[in-house]
C-alpha cells in the first residue's frame, strides 16, 4: 500500500504575467550577476561549446584560457568547468561596462545555460509546468515594484512534447491537492483588505488548520472555499504581538551566518550599531575550562527612527513587498505538503524570508531612502538566502531546534513594522 502511486497528468503551464517582458539591465544593472563573486558552473556540453567559439577569436581563446577552469568529472556530468573569477570577484569575461565578451562575439547560444536562462527558473510541481523569477535581479524588481495592481498569471496549454506526469506516493501527504492549496495561499497574499504582516499572520493560522485537518478525507476546494469565507471572521483588528529585540535579534543571527565580512553585511551591522563582547568566566562543572560568553549590543533607538524614515519613503508601496514575497513564494515551490511537518517548515522560512527582507530594506535604507538602495540590499538578501538552499533550510532548522516555530514566534518575526 505505501508503493501506491497517483499520477499527476501535468497539461498545463502557470505563468507570472511580468515573466515574459523581463530583460536584463546589463551594465546599467548595480549588481550585475557577472560581477558578484558567484561561481558559475557548467556542464561539459556547454564547456566544450565555449572552447570550440573561442577557436574561431584570438581574443576570445586567451580569455577562454584563463577564464575557464576544469573541474573534477562528476557522475551526473553537470560540474565539468567553472568561470575563473579576478580578485574583484568578476567573471573574466564580463566587461567594465557591463556586457558579456563571450556573447558579444559569439551570441547567446554560446553562454552556458545557467547564463542564459538566470534570472528565470522553470519546473514541473504537482500543479503544472511553473514559471518564476528570481527577486536577486535587479531587472526583476524593477517589474515588481511597476504591478502596483499585483501579480497576475497565466495559465496556457503545454505543447504536448512538454506534458508530464508526476507520480506521487499515496500517504501521508497533500501533495494531490497542491494546486488549490497554492491558489489559496496566493489569494491571502495578495488580499488587500489587511496590511501584509497581518496576511502572512493569517496564512500562519490557515496552514495551521490544515496541519490538523483529517488529510485521510480531505476535500481541498471545499476546504480552500471555506478559508476564503473566514477571512473576515478572523480576529485580526489587534495588534500582532511584537517583541522588537527578539525581532533584531534573530535577523542579526541570520546576518551572521551569511557573512560578517561582505560589504553589505557589514552596511547593515554599521547602521544598527552592532557591537560584540566576549566574556571568559569560569566554568562551573569543574573550574578549570573557561566558558565564553558573547553578547550582542545593538542600538534598537537607530532603528526606530530609520523605520519612521523608511516608512515615510515607501508608504505607497507596500504592494511592492506583497508581489516581492509572492515572487518569493515561487521560488522555493512554497507551500510544502509532503508531510505536516514540511506544511509548517515550509511556512517558517517564508517568515524568516520576509522577516529579513524588511530588515535589511529598513536597516540598508538609513543613509538614504531610495529605491536604488532598496533594491541593492534586496538583490544581496535574494541572493544569500533563495540561492543557497542549505542556508536557507538552515535558519528554519534552528527555529526548530529552539522552540521557536511556533505561531506566536512567527508573529514576532513579522512584526518588523
Amino acid at each position: 500500500m505505501a508503493d501506491e502511486k497517483i499520477k499527476l497528468p501535468i497539461r498545463s503551464a502557470l505563468i507570472p504575467n511580468f515573466y515574459q517582458s523581463f530583460h536584463c539591465l546589463m551594465g546599467a544593472c548595480q549588481d550585475n550577476c557577472c560581477d558578484d563573486g558567484w561561481k558559475i558552473k557548467f556542464n561539459k556540453k556547454d564547456y566544450l561549446c565555449i572552447k570550440r567559439a573561442a577557436e574561431k577569436d584570438s581574443e576570445l581563446h586567451n580569455l577562454a584560457f584563463q577564464g575557464m577552469r576544469r573541474l573534477k568529472e562528476q557522475a551526473n556530468n553537470t560540474m565539468y568547468a567553472e568561470f575563473c573569477l579576478t580578485d574583484e570577484g568578476r567573471c573574466a569575461f564580463h566587461t567594465k561596462d557591463g556586457l558579456c565578451r563571450l556573447q558579444q562575439i559569439c551570441g547567446e547560444n554560446t553562454l552556458p545555460r545557467v547564463c542564459r536562462i538566470y534570472p528565470r527558473l522553470f519546473g514541473y510541481t504537482p500543479a503544472a509546468k511553473e514559471y518564476c523569477l528570481s527577486p536577486s535581479c535587479e531587472g526583476v524588481l524593477q517589474q515588481l515594484w511597476d504591478l502596483p495592481d499585483g501579480i497576475e498569471f497565466v495559465e496556457e496549454p503545454l505543447p504536448q512534447a512538454e506534458q508530464r506526469e508526476i507520480c506521487i506516493s499515496k500517504g501521508e501527504n497533500l501533495l494531490h491537492c497542491f494546486a488549490p492549496i497554492r491558489a489559496l495561499c496566493v489569494d491571502i497574499l495578495q488580499n488587500r483588505s489587511m496590511p501584509l504582516s497581518r496576511r502572512m499572520l493569517y496564512l500562519g493560522i490557515v496552514l495551521q488548520r490544515l496541519q490538523n485537518a483529517d488529510w485521510a478525507d480531505f476535500d481541498p476546494d471545499e476546504w480552500a472555499d471555506r478559508q476564503r469565507s473566514e477571512v473576515t471572521s478572523v480576529p485580526m483588528n489587534d495588534e500582532i504581538p511584537g517583541n522588537r529585540d527578539m525581532y533584531l535579534m534573530q535577523n542579526i543571527k541570520i546576518l551572521d551566518r551569511i557573512s560578517r565580512e561582505s560589504a553589505w553585511t557589514s552596511d547593515i551591522y554599521s547602521a544598527l550599531k552592532v557591537q560584540r563582547k566576549i566574556t571568559l568566566t569560569v566554568n562551573k562543572n569543574n573550574g578549570l575550562d573557561p566558558v565564553r560568553i558573547d553578547t550582542i549590543g545593538y542600538s534598537k533607538a537607530v532603528y526606530e527612527d530609520t523605520l519612521t524614515e523608511f516608512q515615510a519613503a515607501f508608504s505607497t508601496h507596500e504592494y511592492f513587498f506583497e508581489n516581492l514575497m509572492v515572487a518569493a513564494a515561487l521560488f522555493i515551490d512554497f507551500p510544502n505538503p509532503s508531510s505536516r511537518e514540511t506544511l509548517w517548515k515550509s511556512y517558517v522560512s517564508l517568515c524568516s524570508l520576509y522577516s529579513f527582507y524588511c530588515f535589511v530594506s529598513v536597516l540598508g535604507c538609513k543613509e538614504a531612502a531610495t529605491k536604488e538602495r532598496l533594491f541593492h540590499y534586496i538583490v544581496k538578501a535574494s541572493r544569500a538566502t533563495l540561492h543557497n538552499q542549505n542556508r536557507l533550510n538552515g535558519f528554519q532548522d534552528e527555529l526548530f531546534q529552539h522552540d521557536s516555530s511556533t505561531l506566536a514566534h512567527m508573529a514576532i518575526l513579522l512584526r518588523w513594522d
